[in-house]
């Protein structure tokens, strides 16, 4: 490929689990000082609104590919969450049962390669030619794919990195470094939910990665390739700290509800749950979603008088403020989302809904509600404009919620749900209750997470520097989709159709 551009080449690097806050402060601190001079004299935003659910999957992948969750049969990524049910659209008869993904199993991890469908691509395969590295990026579709030796150990991650561009010949034919390289580093997300981001452990970590990342730099001087280089460092999200921890499986063997069993296609739900949680239940086979009335006259076991009403019998568990669940018929193009709201279990619950029409980049959401305004978008001068009962696209709601609770969700609520493997209800207690509950199971007791949908969670960084033919600003808000995009255009290449985020080079 011919490097005409001034910047030649980008390497981006995505911390999991780390706050904007938490890293910029650092970077005050002068605890960070390789990301602080990338940051600089280049782009930064204090104010990055990442994708909800704020999960790991999808959240990485989405700022991998610069696209969402969507309708993956005709467009958007295959993936909607960590863990999810494999329903398809039309049901599938190619297997009897639907089984379950669970990203958290490493011996799955790197079917993300597969699972996120052909619809949307990585940021490898969106230029026309070029060498591509991924070091223990775990979508590397497009891409040479190099893991860590020691998976636990930091430094392999940036020095895999180090190596292939004193070492390009090693890697590829052509003896060219990489136009395109991305470093993911998983250690932070693991030791925010056992021991906390308040723990030195966690901060100690993030030292550890910007040391690495000062090596890295040293490499980029020494090849002379530093000065044409473009360097990105963003999260997937945030985390909080649960107020309470509750165990789940009393509750559920109270109700009669027997976990799903993939394996023999037997079982009532399948659920997992931190703050907030993702709720499956069969419709006329298990391959089906259920309509509305099917889950308010559900029977467990599928036999017997004993009817539950699905949606009354999850507002019993402790702390839920907030339920979404799909409209029945809705179509890829057009479509109800219900929500509903409690403040406390003792109160009426109010009702709103979310309607999208329109698919991708074209998509169009309007949030209405009965009563009281429960996401207190109407507290800010900027996000009650957009209370207006008219439909807005992303970067309009984008504009109007980044400095509130919630920024984005209703965008995000219908990208999630359009998703055909995407569960049939979504409960929220917003961190007041965590669960550590998955697939029938109670898996941990750590109050550590990243589900809740508040800004603690949904506001990350997000900095491009290096060369310095990258301008020098700082941008108001942006949103996670638009590392990719603006990469790309930094190198001169447009980005594929898929893209939903956009350049910030010309943004605000």
């Amino acid at each position: 490929m011919s490097r005409s551009n001034k910047v030649n080449q980008v390497i981006l690097i995505i911390l999991d689990d780390v706050r904007a806050e938490h890293l910029f402060n650092l970077m005050k601190e002068g605890r960070l000082p390789n990301i602080a001079k990338i940051a600089e004299d280049g782009i930064k935003c204090f104010n990055c609104v990442t994708s909800y659910p704020a999960i790991t999957f999808p959240c990485y992948g989405n700022i991998v590919t610069g696209a969402y969750s969507g309708y993956f049969p005709k467009e958007g990524s295959g993936i909607p969450m960590y863990h999810w049910v494999n329903r398809m659209d039309p049901p599938s008869t190619s297997k009897k049962f639907p089984f379950i993904r669970n990203y958290g199993d490493r011996k799955y991890v790197l079917k993300v390669n597969k699972d996120i469908g052909k619809n949307v691509k990585t940021i490898f395969e969106q230029p026309p030619e070029g060498n591509m590295l991924s070091s223990t990026c775990f979508l590397y579709r497009g891409a040479y794919f190099v893991l860590a030796e020691n998976f636990f150990d930091v430094e392999p991650i940036f020095k895999n990195i180090s190596d292939v561009f004193q070492n390009p010949g090693n890697y590829y034919a052509n003896k060219e470094v990489p136009l395109i390289t991305v470093g993911y580093v998983p250690h932070t997300d693991e030791i925010m939910h056992k021991k906390g981001f308040d723990h030195q452990d966690y901060i100690n970590l993030i030292i550890e990665c910007d040391k690495y990342l000062g090596f890295l730099m040293n490499t980029l001087k020494k090849t002379g390739y530093y000065d044409s280089t473009a360097i990105g460092i963003i999260s997937d999200h945030g985390n909080f700290k649960a107020k309470k921890l509750f165990d789940l499986e009393p509750f559920f063997q109270k109700k009669g509800l027997k976990p799903y069993v993939p394996e023999k296609g037997i079982g009532d739900f399948d659920c997992n749950f931190g703050s907030v949680g993702f709720f499956n239940f069969p419709g006329d086979t298990w391959h089906h979603h259920p309509s509305i009335q099917q889950m308010q006259k559900f029977k467990p076991n599928g036999v017997g008088k004993h009817e539950l009403n699905l949606i009354d019998t999850l507002w019993e568990i402790p702390g839920v403020k907030y339920m979404y669940y799909r409209e029945d018929n809705n179509k890829p193009e057009k479509g109800i989302i219900h929500i509903e709201y409690r403040e406390k279990s003792s109160e009426k619950r109010m009702n709103g809904m979310i309607e999208y029409q329109g698919f991708g980049k074209e998509q169009k959401t309007r949030f209405t509600f009965d009563g009281d305004d429960f996401y207190k978008y109407s507290e800010i001068e900027k996000s009650a404009r957009i209370l207006d009962n008219k439909f807005h696209t992303i970067d309009e709601w984008l504009e109007a919620t980044n400095q509130i609770n919630f920024p984005m969700i209703v965008d995000q609520i219908p990208r999630y749900f359009k998703n055909p493997r995407s569960c049939d209800i979504i409960v929220s207690t917003l961190g007041d209750y965590y669960f550590n509950y998955e697939h029938g199971k109670t898996v941990g007791d750590s109050p550590y997470s990243h589900d809740n949908g508040l800004r603690e969670s949904m506001i990350v960084p997000f900095i491009i520097g290096g060369s310095l033919e990258i301008p020098s600003k700082e941008l108001s808000y942006c949103k996670t989709t638009d590392m990719v995009p603006t990469l790309l255009d930094l190198l001169g290449i447009k980005p594929n159709t898929s893209v939903i985020g956009k350049s910030i080079l010309d943004a605000n």
